[in-house]
């Protein structure tokens, strides 16, 4: 705008220059010299200037006129261009918030993937905390069975009593269809309880014992580790030596047998329902046992198809998580094997110190009795 101006300014410039380089540089008289001639020259000059003033004035109108239409045309044009501008730039906002928009989607939607924990994460934390809660109880079980065992081997005053209180009770309680038959009893109401103190199925074939089975699993180990105790000797002989010898064989039975029995109350204690453990470990039963959730972990995976279904969903970080979880879990898991084969080894190894001192008793009997000849 300013450049056009100043060019208006010196087009105006040159006009008048123009005119004067056209104008007479010396008055001349048209009527001789003199005062006439002077006016003459006053009044052609006055003329010119005159003339040179109204051509002056008609330029800068125009210049006037030529400016204010280039400021109105330029003022249109540069509203045209901001109003272009503004549009451009609201597109070019939008353009890029859209895309930042997408990032962002695209951002959540790979956190998503990276680190959303699977469905099973709350599932699993509550099982892992809950089994690990239920070993207490599952170890009280077992020491209270092993009590039980222990008290029977030493503490039992009558072996006929318990004679009695066998047959009687599985009479009672248990007797088979066959035995029914041949009148030795009566059928028991709960046919499933038919043989059951008699069986190992009734322990081993069940991952929970409800409190009928848990009494016939514990009537069935009293039947295997030692069913007919040996009866106590008076009070009154216990002081004598031959009293002192009696009670040491019960200590050493009671060692011996406690080594079987604690292998078939930990089964027990593992199969007995734990009171909440299943509220605890979000499972649809309130009340389960430590064998129970075990199951549960193993076939919520290789027995579910929804297991399936998610984990081919899963990106490679979550794959990578559920198999670490996984491994947490084979990690109790061999801890569990781990004692049961300490199990093992214990029976195992009595198994062999009773079969030495078999040996060993008959061999060092014969040896005593050819050094008590020899010796005479």
């Amino acid at each position: 705008m300013k450049s056009i101006r100043a060019y208006g300014l010196s087009f105006a410039v040159l006009v008048v220059a123009g005119w004067g380089l056209v104008g007479p540089q010396k008055a001349e008289a048209c009527c001789g010299d003199g005062v006439i001639a002077a006016q003459g020259a006053t009044a052609a000059g006055s003329a010119v200037s005159s003339a040179v003033s109204t051509a002056t004035s008609t330029m800068v109108a125009w210049l006037q006129k030529i400016d204010s239409s280039i400021q109105q045309g330029f003022g249109t044009l540069t509203r045209e261009v901001n109003k272009q501008t503004a549009q451009q730039k609201v597109m070019m906002e939008g353009a890029i918030a859209a895309q930042n928009q997408l990032y962002m989607e695209k951002v959540r939607a790979d956190a998503t993937n990276k680190y959303e924990l699977s469905p099973r994460s709350c599932y699993e934390a509550a099982s892992g905390a809950a089994i690990a809660q239920s070993g207490a109880s599952v170890r009280k079980t077992a020491g209270d069975l092993n009590k039980a065992s222990a008290d029977q081997t030493l503490y039992t005053p009558s072996s006929a009593a318990v004679v009695t209180r066998l047959y009687d009770q599985h009479v009672a309680k248990y007797c088979s269809k066959e035995e029914a038959v041949q009148g030795r009893c009566s059928l028991p109401s709960d046919a499933d309880l038919q043989g059951a103190d008699i069986r190992v199925d009734t322990l081993l074939g069940n991952s929970s014992l409800t409190p009928a089975y848990l009494e016939a699993s514990q009537a069935m180990i009293a039947k295997v580790i030692n069913p007919i105790p040996t009866q106590n000797i008076p009070k009154e002989w216990e002081g004598t030596a031959q009293g002192k010898g009696f009670i040491a064989g019960q200590y050493i039975e009671q060692a011996r047998t406690s080594v079987s029995a604690n292998s078939f109350n930990q089964a027990v204690a593992m199969r007995k329902p734990v009171a909440g453990l299943g509220a605890a470990a979000m499972v649809d039963k309130a009340d389960i046992s430590q064998m129970e959730l075990m199951e549960t972990l193993v076939k919520g995976r290789f027995q579910s198809p929804d297991w399936y279904t998610m984990i081919s969903g899963f990106s490679t970080e979550n794959l990578l998580r559920e198999q670490n979880k996984m491994q947490a879990f084979k990690l109790w898991m061999d801890l569990q094997s781990f004692q049961q084969m300490e199990r093992v080894e214990a029976l195992l190894a009595t198994d062999l110190a009773l079969n030495v001192k078999t040996d060993s008793e008959g061999r060092l009997g014969a040896a005593r009795a050819a050094a008590a000849k020899s010796g005479k």
